[in-house]
């Protein structure tokens, strides 16, 4: 993997879902996720079918244009195209013909489901990905109830062949925070395999790879915090499956 950070989740386009405002919020929010050690970001504004549809070429040409923003601070600081995807049917045929985007134009696929969502749901919507070839990350699974509550549930997903990405700022809680606790748990266990900012902004909800990191490190092992933050990654940069 090249030096620094992946983070595969982030709202960091100007002006196009409730991340970013405008350009100079994103200018600042990659200064920020510069100095937090990422050097390869994957914009991920939200898809909602039947709401939100930025069109796809319109979300290339931005990349476009925030990529050359984060080479003006760095050379090899890299922005690539992505969506976060609300599952509802039909999403397969949209990452089929282009209209909605899987991650850096992998087959790994950013798909969130609503907190309330039942279980028959998510299992339906991660075979279909996984049927048409696609390798889905469930988007901060800690928000997903009926995911995150269900140690059993996570190990047959996690079984199958689905990833799971959690929210740098819910391993920043301590250990009385249940979530914080249980994510940290679930990253040793390998049900987890990726972490994401989520960032929208500047302010609550900003970049906090390197600070999430060195919360690991005191929290889990070696060999847990290798996996998640330069074995997955680089495969994910490879475009391997993990």
């Amino acid at each position: 993997m090249q030096n620094g950070f992946l983070d595969i989740h982030c709202h960091i386009l100007p002006g196009v879902d409730d991340g970013s405002k405008d350009e100079q919020m994103t200018r600042q929010m990659l200064q920020m996720t510069y100095d937090q050690g990422m050097r390869t970001i994957v914009a991920t504004p939200h898809y909602y079918p039947g709401k939100t549809k930025i069109p796809s070429g319109k979300i290339r040409r931005m990349v476009e244009e925030v990529d050359t923003m984060a080479k003006e601070i760095d050379r090899d600081f890299s922005v690539f195209p992505g969506n976060e995807i609300l599952y509802e049917d039909g999403i397969v045929q949209g990452l089929k013909d282009g209209t909605i985007l899987s991650l850096a134009d992998s087959r790994y696929v950013l798909v969130e489901f609503l907190p309330q969502e039942n279980k028959r749901r998510i299992e339906e919507g991660i075979r279909r990905l996984m049927e048409a070839g696609y390798a889905p990350v469930i988007a901060h699974v800690e928000r997903v109830d009926e995911l995150f509550g269900n140690e059993f549930f996570a190990k047959f997903l996690h079984e199958m062949g689905c990833y799971m990405q959690v929210n740098t700022q819910t391993v920043m809680g301590g250990f009385f925070d249940g979530n914080a606790r249980k994510a940290k748990q679930w990253m040793e266990k390998g049900y987890i395999q990726f972490l994401g900012s989520d960032c929208h902004n500047t302010t609550g909800r900003a970049p906090l790879m390197a600070d999430a990191i060195h919360k690991l490190e005191k929290n889990i092992s070696e060999a847990a915090v290798r996996r998640m933050v330069y074995d997955n990654p680089a495969k994910f940069l490879e475009k391997k499956y993990i």
